[in-house]
């Protein structure tokens, strides 16, 4: 890596100051890879080394992923800088904190179990489904009525600044009849819908009847991408440093990228109008994006004006190396989209056999069902190994779902969810039994957990429930003896069997496919695990740490399949290659037709492609067509507003990239 040791002292004096800050409350503003984690991480080693105890240390990330990969840097760090007991800090979500919260003060007693949070899958297929049934309301309907309520949570707002209202509005008969619904039903599934817990913990404490403070005995809260949260979230923060809490915030809002849950890059922005006395600080040292991928970035956003935004000056420290590299960024336009998929797939196979990693090419998409067809097609014609969006992986068919549903149920008995998810994915078990055996559960009083276990009462199920039950409870029975610490070894075939006798062989063998590129080691709780992983860096660390457990040597093949990898932007947040690739850079994909009469949206689709270039360290290829078959119609495209923004000349193509160019562009990266 050519920066310099003395660019990485003077680096890390910066990020120290901010770490070491002693203030009541501090605040990191951090670009793309200036090292807010290793600000953060220092944070923890400081306070320990100040004598806190780990336990009054709680640092909260964004998401589940985000939160675990936190956590895992942080214990990592702490332990090489001698301070082993960070393994007791708590690193959580925001969501996670909110539950211990409400848990330790008593008010999740109308759940049976703990109530897990429902993730997209669960929202559509068991909570809107099953709402849908019982009012018959069309799919779109029913995440239309639950999305109106989960604004309300996530801002304290009928209808929200953010908020679209869906055509025709949401009536007050909507709601009551969703209210009616979500209370009983995510009670007997023992669930929540996301946003409404830390509504519930922010009433609880404007209330007076809940303080996580003395609760939870925290002293310092430490928030990772402050400006993904939303205003409920903010709002819980704010309610914990009013009652004596220690607050360090990091982000950046430049990539606030999530205004679909009502986030805002104002809580970052607005943080020393509401805590004058705050420690600022700002990270501009940028040890990830050679600087002509920086600028383009950066001319995006500054050609979308902001008023409130944070002023930085990133520095590319490769621009001052030994020796220094400039990186590069393709701008092409193509006469149409499939010229541009091939294009891109034959680049790809070219960087590859010019010795760049797969793993170390990124393909980023704005909008999947658009783009995403052709490109699949053309990389397997040039035998590209690709790794495609994240619905079409062996984690996300119904196979996967219920080999983790069944694992999830051997490693917590007590998680409902899973139980239904075993249930509806049962051939010839539609939402109509499914919804018929929530609405007995009500009815007579029973626990859902326990009629797969328990006698079942007579005459409560007959029919089509009672025959889905049974074949459920056979299903389970299967695993009844199973423990979270069997190997992979001891389950591999037992669970193979589960497979086929609700899907059949074919499915049975895709399971086996997958359960072949684990180590056979493995227990059933990593298992469980690393297909509940939400990115590639999730996994990679589980697998390290079976490895290590093991004392097996990872395989020369590595810890994961050498492929490209294709991602969403937004999925993309958090990671980095060497090479990206961000293709469809046009009117209509992105800003998109429902971002741009919203000048809002339209200023944070800018931002999302602000994150998406930056994903970049030595080469970004942005490209449009003009012509794209979408959804069967042949249309006539526009370049993006943002194509004129980038910085540079988007040339005519008809190919992906030269021969110099790919060897020009391997070099480059061979050092990054």
């Amino acid at each position: 890596m050519p920066i310099t040791p003395a660019q990485v002292r003077a680096a890390q004096g910066v990020q120290h100051a901010a770490a070491h800050d002693a203030a009541a409350q501090v605040r990191l503003v951090a670009g793309p890879g200036t090292g807010k984690s290793f600000a953060i991480e220092e944070r923890v080693r400081w306070l320990l080394a100040q004598g806190t105890a780990p336990g009054e240390i709680c640092a909260v990330s964004f998401t589940r992923a985000s939160s675990l990969d936190l956590r895992r840097r942080i214990q990592s760090f702490c332990q090489q800088t001698g301070q082993p007991t960070a393994t007791n800090v708590r690193v959580s979500t925001l969501h996670s904190l909110a539950l211990r919260t409400l848990r330790a003060g008593g008010f999740l007693t109308a759940y049976p179990a703990e109530p897990l949070v429902m993730n997209t899958w669960e929202l559509e297929t068991i909570f809107d489904a099953e709402f849908g049934s019982t009012r018959n309301l069309g799919k779109t309907r029913c995440e239309q009525v639950r999305l109106d309520h989960e604004a309300f949570w996530s801002t304290g707002q009928w209808g929200p600044p953010n908020y679209i209202p869906p055509d025709p509005a949401i009536s007050p008969a909507e709601r009551a009849h969703f209210q009616q619904f979500h209370g009983p039903r995510t009670q007997i599934y023992s669930c929540v819908l996301p946003g409404e817990i830390i509504r519930q913990c922010v009433d609880h404490m404007n209330a007076g009847t809940l303080d996580p403070i003395a609760l939870l005995s925290i002293r310092h809260l430490i928030v990772d991408e402050y400006q993904d949260l939303n205003p409920v979230d903010l709002e819980f923060v704010d309610l914990m440093a009013a009652r004596g809490v220690l607050l360090f915030v990091a982000g950046d809002d430049d990539q606030s990228i999530y205004s679909f849950r009502y986030a805002s890059p104002a809580g970052l922005q607005d943080f020393p109008i509401r805590y004058p006395a705050a420690g600022q600080h700002t990270l501009s040292d940028c040890f990830r994006c050679t600087p002509a991928v920086l600028a383009a970035g950066q001319a995006v956003i500054g050609a979308n004006f902001d008023p409130a935004r944070i002023s930085k000056n990133h520095v590319p420290l490769y621009a001052t190396a030994a020796p220094p590299q400039q990186g590069v960024v393709h701008r092409w336009s193509f006469t149409s989209g499939g010229v541009e998929a091939r294009a891109v797939a034959e680049s790809c196979r070219d960087l590859i056999q010019a010795g760049i990693n797969p793993r170390e090419i990124l393909i980023l998409l704005s909008n999947t069902r658009t783009l995403w067809s052709e490109l699949r097609a053309e990389f397997q014609t040039a035998s590209v190994p690709c790794e495609p969006p994240r619905a079409e992986t062996f984690l996300d068919s119904v196979t996967g779902r219920c080999v983790l549903a069944v694992l999830r149920i051997v490693c917590d008995a007590e998680d409902y969810v899973a139980h239904r998810t075993v249930l509806g994915l049962l051939r010839g078990v539609g939402v109509g039994t499914c919804n018929s055996i929530a609405g007995a559960v009500i009815t007579n009083n029973l626990n859902f957990r326990d009629i797969f276990y328990q006698p079942l009462p007579g005459s409560v199920f007959t029919g089509r429930p009672l025959t889905g039950l049974n074949r459920a409870r056979t299903v389970l029975a299967q695993a009844a003896t199973w423990q979270s610490t069997d190997t992979l070894a001891q389950r591999a075939a037992d669970i193979a069997g589960i497979v086929t006798s609700m899907f059949g062989t074919h499915e049975a063998h895709a399971w086996q496919t997958f359960a072949a590129t684990l180590p056979a080691g493995a227990t059933i709780g990593e298992v469980r695990d690393f297909l509940w992983a939400d990115t590639d860096e999730q996994q990679s660390a589980l697998l390290q740490a079976v490895y290590e457990r093991l004392n097996q040597p990872i395989p020369g093949a590595g810890l994961l399949p050498d492929r490209v990898r294709v991602l969403t932007m937004h999925g993309a947040k958090g990671l980095s290659a060497k090479v990206v690739f961000i293709p469809g850079l046009e009117e209509q994909i992105l800003p998109g037709p429902w971002r741009q009469p919203y000048p809002g949206l339209v200023l944070e689709a800018a931002r999302l492609l602000y994150v998406s270039v930056t994903r970049a360290r030595g080469a970004c290829v942005i490209s449009f067509a003009r012509t794209r078959i979408v959804n069967g119609q042949f249309n006539q495209q526009v370049p993006s507003r943002f194509c004129a923004q980038l910085g540079g000349t988007f040339g005519s193509r008809a190919s992906g990239l030269s021969v110099p160019e790919v060897q020009a562009l391997a070099q480059e990266c061979a050092t990054l």
